[in-house]
């Protein structure tokens, strides 16, 4: 896998859209503006990109911003997630993606763009904020993303619940779960042998959730995973209405009941406006025994 290069204050974030657009036009210019507060060169160039309904833009459109976006920067960060990035997965130029690794910010439906580069190219990527919400996350998100395109490694995530014993070290992959297992049987998921996969979800009930992870097993993917990190499972508690919160956290266990690798839960991370930033395909360590479940990042996702 390539390492991007290190971002420094005034070097160009490139802006991608390659999934839904935003709602109104005032909520990309306030996270447009706050990026540029912070320091953050934005090169955003929507070229012919023209709503159609829950997207930005038809998909040739919007692989082709992603394109423009990449000559100008290394380092790229999505509007919003949404719906989309599954459509256009065949029109990206992988081959020139290898040759200038980049980073790419952002998450839930992002993950399916985020996994693919990973596959393709070897890209490593942020699995953090999108553009629309930077003018309302907390500094500490934005402190985790800078760190990491900076090349540092964030502090171990501590105080994890175990839920089966156990210790990993593999390369750390994952994302929305709802994206992942419909990326089942395309040549874009990654092999996910001994890997540490963390995932989250909204507005999924357990039994929808329990139909996602049945369709990973199905398809042979859960067998030789090398560790769990479940993340949170959040939405409206009438559309989840099957019990409390613990009744998610026990339909995923039981889906993973039969394999001895290891599994943590309470993973503040997903659609929460407070949560932490995690990297995609970096090596990272997977401990859970009875006093509590850590997650140690052990690689950058960047070098000089």
């Amino acid at each position: 896998m390539a390492y991007s290069p290190l971002w420094h204050p005034g070097q160009a974030l490139g802006i991608v859209a390659p999934a839904s657009a935003p709602r109104t036009p005032e909520k990309l210019e306030r996270g447009l503006n706050a990026l540029a507060e912070d320091g953050y060169r934005v090169h955003w160039d929507p070229g012919q990109l023209e709503q159609r309904g829950y997207l930005s833009g038809s998909d040739s459109e919007r692989a082709g911003q992603f394109h423009r976006a990449l000559a100008h920067a290394r380092h790229l960060i999505a509007v919003r997630g949404g719906y989309g990035c599954l459509r256009i997965l065949d029109r990206i130029d992988y081959a020139a993606a290898r040759r200038t690794p980049g980073v790419l910010i952002g998450y839930s439906d992002i993950t399916a763009l985020q996994l693919s580069l990973f596959t393709c190219s070897g890209w490593r990527s942020i699995s953090g904020p999108v553009v629309i919400e930077w003018d309302s996350i907390p500094a500490a998100m934005k402190e985790e993303v800078r760190l990491l395109l900076e090349g540092e490694l964030p502090l171990p995530i501590e105080g994890l619940m175990t839920m089966r014993k156990g210790q990993c070290t593999g390369t750390l992959l994952g994302g929305n779960l709802s994206t992942i297992a419909r990326m089942v049987g395309s040549s874009y998921l990654p092999d996910l042998e001994k890997k540490l996969l963390f995932i989250e979800d909204v507005n999924e009930a357990p039994y929808r959730i329990d139909a996602l992870l049945t369709q990973l097993k199905n398809a042979g993917i859960l067998e030789g995973l090398g560790g769990l990190i479940i993340g949170n499972f959040t939405g409206d508690q009438s559309q989840l209405n099957q019990g409390d919160g613990d009744t998610m956290i026990q339909t995923i266990i039981d889906c993973v009941d039969e394999y001895p690798w290891p599994v943590v839960s309470g993973l503040e991370y997903g659609h929460l406006p407070s949560r932490r930033v995690l990297p995609i395909g970096v090596s990272a360590r997977l401990s859970a025994d009875p006093n509590g479940g850590c997650l140690e990042i052990l690689d950058p996702i960047a070098k000089r």
